[in-house]
C-alpha cells in the first residue's frame, strides 16, 4: 500500500513541482523520496525471510530425527547388553529423548558416542561398531551447524523486519508531510487537484 500510494503521490508532486518549490520542496527532495521508495520495494519482505527461516528449521528438525534414530539404535543394543534399568544404561541420559530440546539432543548424542566408545569392547557382540559411533559424531556436527544456521536466520529475519519498518516509517512520514503541502496548495482553488493529495478517504478508513 505504501509503494502504491507513494508512486501515485510522487507523480502528482512532479506535476506540481513549481508549486511545491514555493514551499521549499525541490525536485531533488522529491527524487530522494522516490529513491527511498525504490530501495524499500527491494527490501526482503518478512514473508520471504520467514520462508527462508522455515526451510532451515525443517532441515534442522529432519536432522534431529536422524540423530535420535541413531541414538536409539545404539541404546537398544545397550539395553540388550546391560538392561534398561542398569547403571550403565542410565548414565547415557537418553530418557524422554523426544521431549529434549535441540541443545539437549546434541549433548545427549555426544555423551552416547563418547560413552559407547568406552564400552565398545563389551558391545562388540551387540553390533555396535566404531563406524556407527563416528556416524553419530558426524550427525552431531551437521546438527550443530543447522542449529546455528537457524539462529542466524531468526536474527536475520528480526533485523530485516526492524530495518524495513524503520525505513517504511521514515518514507511514510515524509510522504504525509509532502501530501499535506500538496493539499494546502490546491485547497482553495482546485478541488480535483486537492483530492489528489488525500492519503486515505473516509470510506477506506472505515
Amino acid at each position: 500500500d505504501l509503494l502504491l500510494k507513494g508512486k501515485e503521490k510522487i507523480s502528482f508532486m512532479r506535476r506540481d513541482t513549481t508549486a511545491f518549490a514555493l514551499f521549499g520542496i525541490t525536485e531533488t527532495m522529491i527524487t530522494e523520496l522516490e529513491t527511498a521508495l525504490t530501495a524499500f520495494s527491494g527490501k526482503v519482505t518478512d514473508i520471504e525471510a520467514k520462508n527462508s527461516q522455515t526451510e532451515v528449521t525443517q532441515t534442522k528438525n529432519a536432522k534431529a530425527e536422524e540423530l535420535k534414530t541413531a541414538i536409539r539404535n545404539v541404546m537398544k543394543r545397550m539395553e540388550l547388553r546391560f538392561g534398561k534399568n542398569s547403571a550403565q544404561y542410565r548414565q547415557f541420559g537418553t530418557k524422554a529423548l523426544n521431549r529434549k530440546s535441540d541443545s539437549e539432543v546434541f549433548i545427549t548424542a555426544k555423551v552416547v558416542a563418547k560413552l559407547s566408545k568406552i564400552y565398545l569392547p563389551e558391545l562388540t557382540n551387540t553390533g555396535v561398531t566404531n563406524a556407527m559411533l563416528d556416524a553419530i559424531i558426524a550427525l552431531c556436527n551437521d546438527f550443530e551447524e543447522l542449529i546455528q544456521e537457524q539462529n542466524d536466520k531468526i536474527w536475520e529475519r528480526n533485523f530485516l523486519k526492524e530495518n524495513r519498518i524503520e525505513l517504511g516509517n521514515a518514507i511514510y512520514t515524509t510522504l504525509v508531510k509532502y501530501t499535506a503541502i500538496g493539499f494546502e496548495i490546491w485547497q482553495t482553488n482546485n478541488t480535483a487537484m486537492n483530492n489528489d493529495y488525500i492519503m486515505y478517504d473516509r470510506a477506506s478508513r472505515n
